[in-house]
């Protein structure tokens, strides 16, 4: 309950736009031809002073089922601030990321960038939950009428014990606006639990409730499955 009521101050903070102490994902997704040389290089790169000293959690994953466009990778930026969105993105000018750059030019090809404000979020955060995640990219006419919606579907989701890691709503600010405004996402420890989830999800009355509801409100555009391929500092 707590969770569903800091879920509804966020929803009256973005209805009147003023949002105070956003926080963010900037997502950077890319066609990789040789994983194991690009992720070699953000080893290094992340284990340099430069890496450590990133103001965000930076995870790599993989596509699992994309659908959307040729990416085979996601490089997403969690900021927990403004200010840490601003000395972040300010920091790719310095030699030593332009190095990293440099070095995956020949096996990683950047297919969008995209930065997104995180409109509601909960669950677990355990690494062990967060191994894939689901991702519903939509067009919503209503956000504050959809995030309502949203809330209640995912409050009875957690009550049946149906969300074993994370979940999250983002409103989509930065990049193309031709494709969706918003995404929701959840993750599980594995497929076989994101699977099952998912079809508790669509056989659950909430669900039934919650389609209803935003019917004419929301478009879904595309669902995409994604594995966790390695996480930096989360510490």
């Amino acid at each position: 309950m707590k969770k569903y009521l800091l879920s509804l101050c966020a929803l009256f903070l973005i209805s009147s736009q003023s949002v105070t102490a956003a926080s963010y994902l900037a997502t950077y997704s890319l066609k990789v031809s040789n994983p194991a040389a690009y992720m070699e290089a953000m080893d290094e790169l992340m284990s340099s002073e430069w890496g450590k000293s990133f103001p965000a959690i930076v995870a790599v994953h993989a596509y699992a089922f994309n659908g959307y466009d040729d990416a085979t990778h996601s490089v997403v930026l969690n900021y927990a601030d403004t200010e840490s969105l601003g000395k972040g993105t300010e920091s790719f000018t310095d030699p030593t990321f332009l190095n990293f750059l440099s070095r995956t030019s020949d096996v990683a090809e950047e297919v969008e960038q995209s930065l997104h404000m995180k409109l509601i979020s909960g669950g677990s955060e355990d690494p062990d939950k967060n191994g894939t995640y689901t991702i519903y990219r939509m067009q919503v006419e209503n956000p504050g009428k959809y995030a309502k919606a949203y809330s209640k579907l995912i409050e009875a989701q957690e009550e049946a014990g149906n969300i074993a890691g994370s979940y999250g709503l983002r409103q989509h600010v930065g990049g193309s606006v031709n494709y969706y405004t918003h995404y929701a996402y959840t993750s599980a420890g594995s497929m076989v639990e994101s699977m099952k989830s998912t079809e508790a999800l669509y056989s659950s009355e909430s669900f039934a409730k919650f389609s209803k509801e935003v019917s004419g409100n929301r478009k879904t555009m595309n669902i995409s499955i994604l594995s966790n391929v390695k996480t930096y500092n989360a510490n």
